[in-house]
């Protein structure tokens, strides 16, 4: 299970990276080149008196040389659309922007077009100086098109990839899916794991694995895989740090509870580090996302409120969707429904925290900040069960005395109206 996981992992970081799919569709143009060439050489047809050896020469050389440039100067246009995307929404956005695949497929096929033209330019004239690759040509003639495709979709994507609406909902449906794997499926699961995990503090491990080397952060882990090991063993495994913490050198990743040790490196080759949190297994770094764009557009250089206003939409959302899960500590039980490993999970008080203070202590002096907040808790308060409400309570509380301390006395009524627009709509009866 967990070889499984490290070869998923692999494949998926693989497939991620800017460089896979290129090298295919490079690969897959050098071949089709030498067996079109070869193909023309042995079977010629004539489709047309228009081309000799030294037109087509001509333009197989035109289209390799055009499409060098031209993929430079897209790989630097899109190099400053991810810079300004950065810019404008946040560094933890760069990933994301990274993982997108038709600026893989397009930078793909401009690549294998100019291949594609190089090499079949060398084929041009072999052997015979009056020889016409008709088949080559038409090929290169179908990439030229389907790079003009690929660079328009390409333009299109990536300017609709720059609307803040259209980035906080993907952040919204990616959280859902983190929120559906990471929390226990039904109310007496989570309290099977709240206890187990309460009864874990009174033991003493019997060994713990602590980091090797540099510093890094917890990203991903195999959680199906630890619990068979540790069914294995007749043991209990718990995860010290939460994912997304930073682990420093010899900081401890896992303590042990049982009989006997378990094997160490299996357990390590369990865990997937990396230098910066990732979205797979962390529902708190999806609201984290959603924040840094919210107070991103709040800081005084920028002063954009509409923008926190539709981050606070989608933090909504995302609050309703969370409150219907039972936000306890995080278990995996065996066949036999015995819990085998526990991890911490952010609690229902956690996401609240994390989804409003910052934006509260920020946006409190903005009116569309202060309104869109107050319909927000208001509607909450309303709709979500009794349980939530202590914490929503209590972020109308803060947010009253943040507004009191923001804006003056004289001016204050317009803030404290609640609007699902920030300022849009007069209160509705």
């Amino acid at each position: 299970m967990i070889r499984r996981m490290r070869l998923r992992r692999l494949a998926s970081r693989v497939w991620d990276s800017l460089w896979f799919v290129p090298a295919v569709y490079v690969f897959a143009a050098l071949v089709l080149s030498l067996g079109l060439a070869s193909w023309d050489a042995k079977d010629p047809i004539e489709l047309t008196r228009a081309f000799n050896a030294s037109s087509a020469t001509s333009a197989l050389s035109a289209l390799a040389s055009g499409m060098l440039a031209f993929t430079g100067f897209v790989t630097s246009v899109i190099l400053l659309v991810v810079q300004f995307g950065t810019s404008e929404f946040s560094p933890r956005f760069v990933a994301w922007f990274r993982r997108d695949r038709t600026l893989k497929f397009a930078l793909s096929t401009f690549s294998a077009t100019f291949v594609f033209g190089l090499v079949s330019t060398a084929q041009v004239g072999r052997g015979d100086e009056s020889f016409v690759p008709t088949r080559t040509l038409v090929a290169a003639l179908f990439l030229t098109l389907l790079s003009i495709l690929m660079f328009l979709l390409l333009i299109d994507r990536t300017s609709n990839d720059l609307r803040v609406a259209h980035v906080v909902q993907l952040v919204d449906v990616e959280a859902r899916k983190v929120f559906d794997a990471v929390y226990p499926p039904s109310a007496l699961v989570a309290a099977a794991a709240q206890h187990k995990a309460d009864s874990v503090k009174a033991l003493t491990p019997i060994q713990t694995i602590s980091l090797l080397g540099v510093g890094q952060v917890v990203t991903a882990l195999d959680r199906t895989g630890i619990a068979d090991l540790a069914e294995r063993y007749d043991a209990l495994i718990q995860l010290v740090p939460a994912l997304g913490d930073h682990v420093p050198t010899g900081g401890t990743l896992f303590a042990v509870y049982g009989a006997r040790e378990l094997p160490e490196r299996q357990l390590r080759r369990a865990i997937i580090l990396g230098d910066e949190r990732t979205i797979d297994d962390d529902p708190a770094f999806t609201i984290r996302m959603l924040v840094d764009v919210a107070i991103k557009a709040l800081s005084p250089a920028i002063n954009d409120p509409t923008t926190a206003g539709q981050s606070l939409d989608r933090i909504e959302d995302l609050l309703r969707y969370a409150s219907s899960k039972h936000l306890s500590t995080g278990t995996v039980t065996d066949r036999k429904g015995a819990v085998r490993f526990v991890y911490s999970t952010p609690t229902w008080e956690d996401l609240v925290g994390l989804a409003l203070d910052e934006i509260r202590a920020f946006g409190a002096g903005q009116y569309q900040v202060a309104r869109r907040l107050r319909a927000l808790l208001d509607d909450l308060v309303a709709d979500l069960p009794e349980a939530r409400r202590p914490a929503l309570v209590e972020q109308r509380a803060l947010l009253d005395d943040a507004v009191a301390t923001a804006i003056p006395p004289s001016q204050r009524a317009a803030a404290l109206v609640p609007d699902r627009q920030g300022l849009g709509m007069s209160p509705r009866g």
